[in-house]
This record gives structure tokens, C-alpha cells and sequence, in this order.
């Protein structure tokens, strides 16, 4: 018997101290005989007080407050490994290594069964050991992101503490996920935004030439050394001038005949050489230059339309910081998703850097990626996240409600998500998806007991016979057998049955029925102020502030052919052009090359 708990802690010491008053040590003492018959007597009391919790068995058939019983927990060091709960059956903590973590967890149930709140848990467990955390949250709740930053100021890390909220840009940290990384991978982010194009070979004919040229011109833009926003690509993803004025700005090298070669299938012969067709390129780029042009605009634009951004994702989770995004799924559907994927893809190019890294360089612990409603921000991609990130040493915490969500991005994508996350913490389902949730938490053979009873009686008599009596018989037989079957281990009625904050737990093969913890904040908790960083322009580069020109670039009212000779520097090594209302001559760069 294992004792734990206050009662067999009291009892256990009532009679230790019983047994100190009757040694001979207390020989002669006249209070030790009542010393011994007192404790010995309060044992006795707590003894019995406590029958029944020492009595308790697990019974499963309850339609509420069952017990359920566990597999043995994992005996594991507290500083590599984190608490997930209780044991129902003997008051075990179920705790969960770093490795085991790093291999991701599903955490999955319906709305306001105790999901956040477990992840919130979590995330508390890894500010106070030292570790980082993204967590991306859909739901715009002013009180989830001041309970986040009341955590880092507990524990005297608020200026690691980073917030992205395009509803308050005022209140937000500056972010520019497309200024980090080579070309293709910022071209796989943006293209992220656009829709799967898998069976509209015209559509995908778009796709692929967007894909193209974002590829070539972020190439051009690295080279040049120029620093970029979402508006400059927006411009230069619609205006034949600042397409002709980028070319002019980057030396001569592969990335610059890249690019000339792509701009050259817009080109039109003229009486004067040749100018792009600024038609033809708004429509096979104009749908990309929309979508880009939204992070540019009002409230993003505040947040996202800069040169010197607070948060770079990568080095968030190298350094282990906490970044907190708060997605406007509710008011911005649209927009709010398209910030999950660009945030996620992000992610992605992290990871990819972070593998790059000798392996004691990496984020240790593991720095925790919570994506909560992940419903909502789901793309094609994000599943070889899954595969990879572990190695990253970056730990995955999907939180969605159902299977049918996941499924709506592909038939197999669910699978995928579930096939790749180690731990599985299932709260209450109210739906049929509990038998799936079940059969996800496995089987075990069971043992079903048949009894059988029979009883017979007879009676009969001789034609002739010697004996008065008739001949009289009776039987009674009772049979009794066991079958061995498969059954479910959770049965679905009771995963559907599960009380709020009581999940049950799949932990690789090792099955656990848990209550879980957590965190109790303050009272009235103050607003979060965001603390603002100064970021600094990188060395020997320059802002391209195409945007800046916009109505010269974008309406043709400004030289862009002659702003090179005419640009006044402005000391910051720019090179910006003055706008000048004289009329653009078009340019033959075939030529010029």
C-alpha cells in the first residue's frame, strides 16, 4: 500500500508518536503513559476517518465522478519534465518529459471543458524553469493577454515579453515576417495566403508565375541591400515604373538577369524601344499585389509596414522569449486567418534555421509553439511543420475541437496531425467523434463472464412392479465460463461523460485519466502596456520606401526613367527620388543590357 495524502500522513504520525511515548527513553516520565493512549487514540481516529479513502476502488461504471484506472506514470526529474495532472485512481503526478514534448501534443475537446486553461498551465510551467513559448490566440481576449504578461512580470522577464495585436496597434510590438530569410522561403510565405489551386490548372498557372515573381524580385531586393515592407511589394507588383527602377538599382549579377528575364514577358514594343505592359502584369500579379497590399494597410499596415520590426520569429525562439499573437478571427475572419498562416509559415523558415544550428545552440527546453482553435488557422503545409519541428527542438500544441475541422483542409490531413504528436490530452466530446477519440486512445483485452443455470425433474412408473413407489428423478446444474474480448480502453460514453478539467491521457503507449491543473491569477489584473524596442537599421542597408512614391509610381505622375540622375541623397544613403511632375520616357533595358 502506498500512503499519501494529509490523513495517512497524521495517522502515520500519531502512531510514530505513540510508539516514541511508550520507549523506554521516556522511562519514568509521569505524562508518557497518557502521552502514548492520546496518540495512540488520535491514530486510531484518523485511522478510521480515513477507511473510506483507503478503501476506495476504481469504479467505471459511474455515469459521473468515475475512476478510471491508469497505467503506471513516468518517474521523471522535475527540471526535464512538466506536470500534466493527477491520477484519478492513486493521486500519481503525470509528468511528461522535454523529449516527449519536443515530439508535440494534440490537446482536443469541445469549447469550455478546460483546454486553454491546461495549455495555460503549461505555458506558466515554462516561463517559471526559463523556457519561450508562441502562442498564437484566436479568440481576442484582453484578459488572456494580461493573465500571459502578469506571468513574465512575476517571474522578471516582462522584457522578453512580446505582443503582435493588430486590433491595438498602439499596444503591439512591429512585426515584418517577410524581411527574414532567402527568397524562396519569403515567396512561400506570401504564396501561403493564396488558396489551393490543386485541380484549376488556370489558377495555378497564376500561382506558379506569382510564385516566380516574388522569388526573383526579393532575390533582386537582398542583393541591392534594400530593405522592404509589404507595401513596397505591393507597388512593385503592380507598376511597370518601380519594376524599371528596382532593375536599375541592383548591381550586375545572376539575380538582376533573373529578374530582367522575368520582366521581359511584359514587354511591348513601342515606337521608342520597349516599355512593360502595365495591363498584362496586373493581371497575371494584381490578385498577389491585393493580398499583400492588406499587411500594409490601416491597422496592419501600423503593425506590419516596417523596415525595423521588433519581432523576428527566429531568434523569439532561440533567445527563449514569449511572443503572444492575438488573431481577430471574430470581427477579421479573412484578415485574422491570413495572419495565422503568415505567422505559422514563419514558423516554418524558424525551424528550417534553427536545424541549422549545432544542436547546443537550440532552444532548451523546448520552446513551446501553442496554437489554440487551430481550426481556424489550418493550411496545406503545416502538417511537415509536424514532422520536423522536433528536431528544432521546437514543441507543436495543437488545440482544435473536433477531427472534421482538421479534415476540411484534406481527407487525410487529420491523420497526418494525429499521426505526429506523441501526446494526446482528450477533455469532454459531445459529438459521435468520441468513438474515434477512443479508438485513438486504443484497446485492451477484457475478460466477460456468462453464467448458465439448468434444473430438470422427472418421474415414472412400471407396468409390473414390486416396488409400491413410482420411479422419481431430479437435476440441477449451474455452469459458469469467461470469454476473452478486444475493448476500448476509454469507452466513448465516457470521454462524452468527462467533467470540466478532466481529460484523459495518451502518453505514447501508456494511457493516464487525469485531473489537471491550473492557474489561479489575481483579481482585476492592470491592461498590458506593451514595452517597445529600439531596433536599429542593419548595417550597410537602406530603406526602399517605394511606397513612399507611390503616387509617382503607381499613377506615372513622378521620373521614374531619369530619378536616378535627378535624386537628391537625403544622407541616409537611400537615394530616394524628389518627385518631379516631368513626363516619363520609357526606357529600352534590352538595350542597356
Amino acid at each position: 500500500m502506498s500512503f499519501s495524502g494529509r490523513k495517512d500522513a497524521l495517522a502515520m504520525l500519531s502512531l510514530a508518536a505513540g510508539a516514541i511515548g511508550t520507549s523506554p527513553l521516556f522511562a519514568g516520565f509521569p505524562l508518557a503513559p497518557f502521552m502514548a493512549s492520546a496518540y495512540c487514540g488520535a491514530g486510531w481516529l484518523t485511522w478510521q476517518t480515513t477507511r473510506s479513502f483507503r478503501n476506495r476502488h476504481i469504479d467505471a461504471t459511474l455515469k459521473e465522478g468515475f475512476v478510471i484506472k491508469s497505467d503506471p506514470v513516468y518517474i521523471e526529474d522535475e527540471d526535464d519534465s512538466l506536470l500534466f495532472g493527477v491520477t484519478t485512481d492513486n493521486h500519481e503526478q503525470l509528468r511528461v518529459k522535454n523529449s516527449f514534448m519536443a515530439r508535440h501534443s494534440a490537446i482536443i475537446g469541445q469549447s469550455g471543458v478546460g483546454k486553454t486553461v491546461f495549455a495555460e498551465f503549461l505555458l506558466w510551467s515554462q516561463v517559471a524553469r526559463g523556457g519561450g513559448y508562441v502562442f498564437l490566440d484566436p479568440k481576442l481576449d484582453a484578459g488572456q493577454k494580461s493573465r500571459m504578461a502578469h506571468m513574465a512580470k512575476i517571474t522578471g522577464r516582462e522584457e522578453e515579453f512580446y505582443v503582435i495585436n493588430v486590433n491595438e496597434p498602439h499596444n503591439s510590438n512591429t512585426y515584418n515576417p517577410i524581411l527574414f530569410g532567402d527568397p524562396d522561403e519569403v515567396a512561400s510565405r506570401l504564396m501561403n495566403l493564396v488558396p489551393s489551386t490543386e485541380g484549376n490548372a488556370g489558377a495555378d498557372h497564376y500561382k506558379q508565375t506569382a510564385t516566380y515573381a516574388l522569388t526573383v524580385i526579393v532575390a533582386a531586393l537582398q542583393v541591392a541591400n534594400k530593405l522592404y515592407t509589404f507595401g513596397d511589394l505591393s507597388i512593385i507588383l503592380q507598376s511597370s515604373q518601380a519594376i524599371e527602377r528596382l532593375i536599375r538599382l541592383v548591381p550586375e549579377s545572376g539575380e538582376k538577369r533573373s529578374l530582367e528575364i522575368f520582366v521581359d514577358q511584359f514587354r511591348k514594343r513601342t515606337k521608342n524601344g520597349s516599355e512593360i505592359d502595365t495591363e498584362r502584369m496586373k493581371t497575371a500579379l494584381g490578385g498577389m499585389a491585393g493580398r499583400i497590399a492588406m499587411f500594409a494597410q490601416g491597422k496592419f499596415g501600423a503593425v506590419f509596414n516596417t523596415v525595423t520590426p521588433e519581432v523576428n520569429l527566429f531568434e523569439i525562439i532561440r533567445d527563449k522569449k514569449m511572443l503572444y499573437v492575438q488573431l481577430p478571427t471574430m470581427g477579421k475572419d479573412i484578415a485574422a486567418l491570413n495572419l495565422g498562416k503568415m505567422v505559422v509559415s514563419d514558423l516554418r523558415s524558424a525551424c528550417a534555421m534553427l536545424q541549422e544550428l549545432d544542436e547546443h545552440l537550440r532552444p532548451n527546453p523546448p520552446c513551446m509553439v501553442l496554437l489554440d482553435e487551430f481550426n481556424s488557422i489550418v493550411m496545406e503545409g503545416v502538417a511537415r511543420l509536424f514532422e520536423q519541428a522536433r528536431s528544432a527542438s521546437v514543441a507543436l500544441l495543437p488545440a482544435f475541437q473536433s477531427f472534421g475541422g482538421l479534415r476540411k483542409v484534406s481527407p487525410d490531413f487529420a491523420e497526418q496531425i494525429i499521426q505526429n504528436t506523441w501526446n494526446k490530452i482528450f477533455f469532454k466530446f459531445g459529438s459521435k467523434e468520441a468513438e474515434e477519440a477512443a479508438e485513438l486512445l486504443g484497446k485492451t483485452y477484457g475478460y466477460i463472464k456468462s453464467l448458465s443455470i439448468s434444473e430438470s425433474e422427472s418421474s415414472g412408473a412400471q407396468l409390473l412392479r414390486t416396488d409400491p413407489n413410482a420411479t422419481d428423478s431430479d437435476g440441477y446444474g449451474v455452469g459458469e465460463s469467461w470469454r476473452q474480448q478486444e475493448e476500448f480502453r476509454f469507452e466513448p460514453d465516457k470521454i462524452k461523460a468527462l467533467s470540466i478539467g478532466e481529460a484523459f491521457v495518451m502518453v505514447g503507449a501508456r494511457a493516464f485519466h487525469i485531473k489537471t491543473p491550473m492557474v489561479v491569477f489575481p483579481d482585476n489584473l492592470p491592461p498590458h502596456k506593451v514595452i517597445k524596442h529600439y531596433v536599429p537599421l542593419p548595417h550597410n542597408k537602406t530603406p526602399l520606401e517605394f511606397e513612399k512614391l507611390y503616387k509617382s509610381l503607381l499613377i506615372g505622375g513622378g521620373d521614374a526613367a531619369n530619378s536616378d540622375e535627378k535624386s537628391k541623397d537625403k544622407g541616409d544613403g537611400s537615394g530616394i527620388a524628389e518627385n518631379k511632375s516631368e513626363e516619363v520616357k520609357p526606357v529600352n533595358l534590352k538595350g542597356a543590357a
